[in-house]
């Protein structure tokens, strides 16, 4: 039997026009948020049989247990006075378990889908984390240690989480399902409104002859890319083809309810994290947009944002508790069937995101979402299908 490994990466670069300067006293910054799921997370070809890894099911076999302290006296970066014994704080709540990073369940789910596919046993992991909080005078870093532990259901059977499928010919159909999202920050000279600091997270504007608000995702084209040189240089296999943008779904994000990427279920509020590029006068206040990009405020969920929770300046009040007006995103799909040679594989997306109030049109830039195919050649489980 001949075995392919094809790794699959996602990229997406919206082109932009120029920024547009703030005007008067007011000063505005836009950033803009990607989210990316492939289908499956990894595949696996056997002749003429193609699998399938259901990473939910996998990750169902481990159990993470939550940080508990070393018991060690926390190290201390301060003066003599600041890391005295008579300081230090109190045993501060244990940082939660990693969510998805290297110490992850998913993480490790991914890393094992050849020990699900061939039979074998699980290994469970350890690792530890740190908290670092002020000491009882508020001065002095204080730093605790925790203990972290992960174990197993140990041994599982060959095409465990995998399915297979027989009637594609050993070909695999990559689909991606996403969003796009965007915060806007406005800062303004007080007033006698009583507010001077708003975010929103919209995505339409008035159809100029309807009134109607329709999407400002626009143009967007997907391509299949191919590289032979590890990433250096990349050729066009598939595309481009147009996704779709142009539905707007408010109260927060798109959730499926039956089927992949249906967009069917309840919307609901989601963690804002920049990641596809920052407009407007980012200069002046481009630090209070959301993002894990170094100068930018924690991530959080979008609703806490505009409510003025977890350290966010927005004393507007009409967005608080407020998702359905105040927060919209843009799902997208694209698909990309038939794939069957080895090699490494990406998606490139352009488009562009029109501005609001003083932003101009926007860029994109962001990669993520990618799935392996391959890779378990040790085996050939037999296809039972359901």
């Amino acid at each position: 039997m001949a075995f392919g490994c094809l790794a699959l990466a996602l990229s997406l670069v919206l082109a932009p026009k120029l920024q547009a300067a703030s005007g008067g006293s007011s000063q505005t910054a836009q950033s803009i948020m990607v989210n990316m799921t492939p289908n499956s997370n990894a595949f696996q070809i056997t002749g003429t049989t193609t699998w399938t890894f259901n990473r939910d099911c996998a990750e169902a076999d481990y159990t993470a247990s939550a940080g508990v302290w070393d018991g060690n006296t926390p190290t201390c970066v301060g003066n003599a006075t600041n890391c005295a014994a008579g300081n230090q704080p109190p045993v501060p709540p244990a940082p939660p378990i990693d969510p998805h990073g290297p110490n992850s369940i998913e993480h490790h789910a991914q890393q094992d889908r050849c020990t699900f596919f061939c039979g074998g046993t699980l290994d469970g992991w350890n690792y530890t984390n740190t908290e670092m909080v002020n000491g009882l005078n508020g001065h002095g870093n204080w730093t605790f240690t925790y203990n972290y532990s992960v174990t197993t259901v140990g041994s599982v059977n060959e095409a465990t989480c995998w399915t297979c499928d027989q009637s594609g010919g050993g070909a695999v159909d990559v689909k991606f399902c996403g969003f796009v999202a965007g915060e806007s920050f406005l800062k303004k000279a007080r007033d006698n409104s009583g507010w001077d600091k708003k975010y929103s997270f919209t995505l339409t504007q008035p159809d100029p002859i309807t009134g109607l608000p329709v999407s400002r995702v626009t143009n967007v084209m997907a391509t299949l890319q191919t590289s032979t040189d590890l990433g250096a240089t990349w050729t066009d296999v598939q595309g481009p083809s147009a996704l779709d943008t142009s539905s707007i779904v408010s109260c927060g994000r798109p959730n499926d309810l039956a089927t992949f990427c249906d967009n069917a279920g309840t919307p609901t509020d989601y963690i804002y994290d920049a990641n596809a590029g920052f407009g407007g006068n980012v200069a002046a206040v481009g630090n209070f947009l959301h993002s894990s990009v170094a100068g930018h405020l924690a991530p959080d969920l979008t609703n806490n944002i505009m409510s003025g929770l977890n350290g966010s300046p927005d004393n507007f009040p009409n967005n608080n508790n407020n998702l359905c007006p105040y927060s919209e995103t843009a799902p997208f799909f694209a698909d990309f069937p038939g794939i069957t040679a080895a090699g490494l594989y990406r998606v490139h997306v352009t488009g562009t995101v029109k501005g609001n109030a003083a932003v101009a049109d926007q860029q994109f830039s962001v990669s993520g979402g990618g799935t392996v195919i391959g890779g378990c050649d040790g085996c050939t489980p037999a296809c039972n299908p359901e």
